[in-house]
């Protein structure tokens, strides 16, 4: 699908100048999906050029960058050049975080000692449902046991990295947010120890809960 709109812009916008496509994209769901607004700032040889959130942009030569607003705040790409009138597509994840950006210390689910438990806890409400989920880990025999409803399992090591890439993108949620009125709400809670971090959002974007259910197969 990208092949044919790339090959239609092309026609429509000729050969006058450079054409900057660019594609946010929801990349965590099961299959990529475009975002059609979102708010970024073109940056052109390291000064701020327009903040807008048009999509196909047509720019003279030079270097540039973009930063991008994301579920955990503002990012920015590394440089980038444009020249010989080319053709050039941009594609940004806006819901997830790159691990190499984030410190890995003082995670729940590395923190608790033996006998602890880590427990999680999903609130949800919209239009037609409400509830909540937890999920529970206790460590015990330097294994880790997860708890779910009726189901109790040990954690295979790729399980436990799941727990860590929720946990890093939770507590980097950008909570600058402003609040809307919106009938939809989420509450994600994480508690261990004497330590409890909730982060809160309505109309709710983030759906980390729900793919760390997916990835464990809950």
């Amino acid at each position: 699908m990208r092949t044919i709109i790339i090959f239609l812009l092309f026609f429509e916008f000729g050969y006058s100048q450079n054409t900057l496509i660019i594609d946010f994209e929801l990349c965590n769901n099961s299959e990529y999906t475009s975002v059609l607004w979102n708010e970024y700032r073109l940056i052109k040889n390291d000064t701020l050029v327009t903040e807008n959130k048009e999509s196909v942009l047509k720019l003279p030569d030079g270097k540039y960058q973009i930063e991008y607003k994301t579920y955990f705040g503002w990012k920015k790409t590394k440089a980038f050049l444009l020249f010989d009138n080319i053709f050039f597509q941009v594609n940004l994840c806006i819901d997830k975080l790159e691990s190499n950006s984030m410190d890995y210390y003082n995670l729940g689910i590395e923190s608790i000692k033996e006998g602890e438990k880590l427990i999680i806890t999903h609130n949800y409400a919209g239009c037609f449902n409400e509830g909540g989920e937890k999920i529970i880990i206790e460590r015990k025999k330097n294994s880790f046991i997860l708890i779910y409803n009726d189901k109790i399992k040990k954690l295979r090591k790729r399980e436990f990295d799941y727990f860590k890439e929720y946990e890093i993108e939770l507590i980097n949620l950008n909570t600058n947010e402003l609040n809307v009125m919106c009938t939809a709400y989420s509450q994600n809670i994480i508690e261990y120890g004497n330590h409890k971090y909730e982060y809160s959002e309505n109309c709710p974007k983030w759906n980390g809960f729900g793919i760390l259910k997916y990835k464990l197969k809950l």
